[in-house]
């Protein structure tokens, strides 16, 4: 009898500790057995430690320790290794980059932001999130080495060589950083997107990387299909790190973050009203999934992409309605409109 009572109370007690934590916050599953180990790679300092005076040589030394990258660095991110320039010249661009104010600003900051102290947290939180990403897609291949870098503001994140990633620091130097005097021109230095180049954000974002390699391109043309592909990216980058807040998985800030949990069904309704879930408008579908200041027809405290917050809400509740549905064959669903009915989906 005595048995009974105290597995009626645990039990009583697992369903108030899963009630208490919400439907839609059971605790993450145990991963204490899977492994990704991550090896750190500083090669922003080997490309500011070159000679300038014997460039040449410096650099052979450096593709010979960074064979891979090297050359991907200089094909694609500067990119001055070209048909049309010859080495002479590739080793004079490279010389002005290495000596261009901006640069080496950029290069001091770095050096003040990322001690070793503070890349290792970042290394060792990358490394997290892949044992979650290999316990919801244990056949997905993932990089063990995580490669340091800068450039001229170009890229945040890239896969190179074999599976490896990088991480350009120059995304990631946080709110002090005035983004716009770098070019105020440019869209990549606008304010809603510069909130996000904090290193708060920077597992996200390269987990956004090795994600998007993993989610087909939805095969329809249509609204619905577009907001379920984002939905089902921000559904798995969820999974990966179920410790880190909303507003970075959304990358919006935490007043829009909020606007998007209480707006949900007005959401839902705007498309309904307006006749957008089904169009193949592909200027339209840009617009409403792709980041921007607000988003098009809805308040100026929505934030852009207010839509694939709704994609994440329907691939929540298509996960619910079939429990049996592994990642992988989540992922591999590309119609929306299957997964929206699949659903049974009723905003909130």
């Amino acid at each position: 009898m005595k048995v009974n009572v105290k597995l009626s109370l645990l039990s009583l007690l697992s369903l108030l500790i899963l009630w208490s934590c919400g439907e839609d916050e059971l605790p993450p599953p145990d991963i204490s057995g899977l492994q990704s180990p991550v090896t750190l790679v500083r090669f922003d300092r080997g490309l500011m430690a070159l000679d300038t005076a014997d460039l040449a040589a410096d650099l052979a030394e450096l593709e010979e320790e960074y064979p891979d990258f090297t050359d991907t660095y200089l094909r694609f991110i500067l990119p001055i290794r070209r048909g049309d320039f010859s080495p002479e010249e590739q080793n004079l661009m490279l010389k002005a980059f290495l000596t261009f104010p901006l640069i080496t600003e950029v290069d001091s900051i770095i050096q003040q932001r990322f001690s070793a102290e503070t890349l290792e947290e970042q290394r060792a939180a990358f490394e997290q999130a892949l044992r979650y990403y290999r316990y919801y897609l244990p056949e997905a291949e993932r990089p063990d080495t995580l490669l340091t870098f800068f450039s001229q503001f170009e890229v945040a994140a890239a896969l190179y060589g074999e599976n490896d990633i990088a991480v350009g620091l120059e995304f990631f130097l946080g709110p002090d950083y005035n983004y716009q005097q770098v070019d105020p021109r440019e869209t990549i230095f606008s304010a809603y997107l510069a909130r996000t180049y904090t290193p708060a954000h920077m597992t996200a974002k390269l987990m956004r990387t090795l994600i998007q390699e993993e989610v087909p391109s939805p095969h329809g043309g249509r609204l619905i299909d577009h907001l379920v592909y984002e939905g089902k990216k921000l559904y798995l980058l969820e999974k990966v790190l179920p410790y880190t807040p909303d507003s970075i998985i959304h990358e919006v800030s935490a007043e829009q973050m909020d606007w998007l949990i209480n707006s949900e069904i007005a959401i839902y309704a705007h498309l309904q009203k307006e006749k957008m879930l089904y169009s193949t408008d592909a200027t339209m579908i840009k617009k409403m999934t792709l980041p921007a200041p607000s988003s098009q027809g809805m308040p100026a405290e929505s934030p852009g992409g207010a839509v694939n917050f709704l994609g994440k809400r329907i691939v929540e509740d298509y996960v619910k309605a079939n429990p049996k549905v592994t990642m992988p064959e989540l992922l591999a669903l590309t119609d929306g409109q299957a997964i929206l009915s699949g659903a049974r989906y009723k905003p909130k």
